[in-house]
């Protein structure tokens, strides 16, 4: 290798131009660009805006109940007795007054006259439930109030053999129209009864169709001694004095075909009636099946003539 001071300063130069050209080839350094990290999220929630100073408006009390009336009265039984000295027995009955009787003093009410059976007495109908079905029709607005009279017929003698429409007409009326508050008028009174009772309530209807408007007559077992006249009573009876009949029996009822021939009667007669014809005997159970039925029909009636 040459080795002069010019060849020496030549290869120096080489090596210079070598260095700066490996220098402009290599990776060029590039600025890195700063990353700004994101607040850090509050704790708390920003605050909501505040709330309306007015307060929600509040429910106002409801106005103080006034002052109760006092309760109505339940239905309730009173007793008295007529015919001292005209009967072998005083004519006993029962009034079983409706709810309320005692507060609504305004108010004058219809009346029925229920008759029980041979062999029983003025409690019968008592027995049947005659006192909580009329708590429980009246009370829930099923039927109008008004008052049911119990008499007690002592005897199984025929009409003309003993003085019981008497007393029942003379005394027993004019008694209830004395101490309570019914209405004197053939439309709002009604006579009924069961078997013997349902017998009385046409015979008295029929003979007297100026003082009852509506007969209900349950099983009637018909008095032979009436069969003959009846006819003729109904048949003669002024139109305008007609009452309203009801008549009903069980299909196995030991008189159904006579209570059937008195239901011909009344319509060949044009009488104003309704006849059931029902399943069951002449029994207390069937009375008792049908009780709730009777009083509605009683209900309608008057509520109909008022």
């Amino acid at each position: 290798m040459d080795k002069s001071p010019l060849t020496l300063a030549r290869f120096f130069l080489c090596l210079s131009l070598l260095g700066l050209f490996l220098s402009a080839c290599g990776p060029a350094e590039v600025d890195s660009i700063p990353v700004i990290p994101p607040p850090a999220p509050s704790a708390t929630p920003p605050a909501l805006p505040a709330a309306s100073a007015t307060a929600a408006p509040t429910a106002s009390p409801a106005p103080a109940a006034s002052a109760t009336a006092a309760a109505c009265s339940p239905v309730s039984l009173e007793s008295g007795r007529v015919g001292v000295g005209a009967l072998d027995k005083p004519m006993e009955y029962h009034v079983l007054l409706p709810p309320c009787y005692a507060q609504r003093n305004e108010l004058d009410y219809p009346v029925l006259y229920l008759l029980h059976g041979q062999n029983s007495d003025q409690e019968q109908w008592l027995r049947l439930g005659l006192a909580e079905a009329v708590e429980r029709l009246m009370g829930e607005g099923e039927i109008p109030p008004f008052l049911i009279v119990l008499p007690f017929d002592h005897s199984p003698k025929q009409p003309r053999e003993y003085p019981f429409e008497q007393v029942f007409l003379e005394e027993l009326i004019p008694q209830i129209g004395q101490d309570y508050r019914v209405r004197d008028s053939r439309e709002a009174r009604a006579i009924g009864g069961l078997s013997r009772g349902g017998a009385w309530a046409i015979y008295l209807a029929s003979r007297h169709p100026e003082v009852f408007g509506l007969v209900g007559a349950h099983s009637p077992a018909v008095f032979y001694s009436n069969s003959g006249t009846l006819p003729v009573r109904l048949r003669d009876m002024p139109v305008e004095q007609r009452p309203f009949f009801y008549v009903d029996a069980g299909d196995k009822d030991v008189d159904f075909r006579t209570i059937q021939r008195f239901t011909g009667l009344l319509n060949d007669l044009g009488f104003p009636h309704e006849w059931h014809h029902n399943l069951g005997f002449h029994d207390e159970a069937y009375w008792s099946r049908n009780l709730e039925e009777y009083l509605r029909w009683y209900g309608r009636q008057f509520e109909a003539r008022e």
